[in-house]
């Protein structure tokens, strides 16, 4: 990030920071309007998004005697799972 100038950090800063908060349980409501905003980028004529699915990928950090950390197995937990209607691609 240090490196792009001013406008490009701005941009790509903007969209790191809404990842991290949309995963966050109490933006719930606004899933939805995610998952519907996937399948309109993601979709073509020929080839229409039919289902998305949020996941949310995790591993805990556990701390070391040495000052480093040791990643746990990743795991995943599934946030929502939207069946895309025709509407919802428009």
């Amino acid at each position: 990030m240090e490196q792009l100038g001013l406008t490009d950090r701005y941009f790509k800063e903007r969209y790191r920071k809404f990842s991290e908060v949309i995963q966050i349980d109490d933006n719930d409501a606004l899933w939805p309007d995610v998952a519907r905003h996937i399948a309109r980028r993601n979709s073509t004529p020929s080839n229409p998004a039919k289902t998305i699915i949020l996941i949310r990928w995790y591993s805990a950090m556990i701390p070391r005697p040495d000052g480093s950390y040791q990643s746990e197995p990743w795991d995943r937990h599934v946030l929502l799972g939207y069946g895309v209607r025709p509407e919802d691609l428009q």
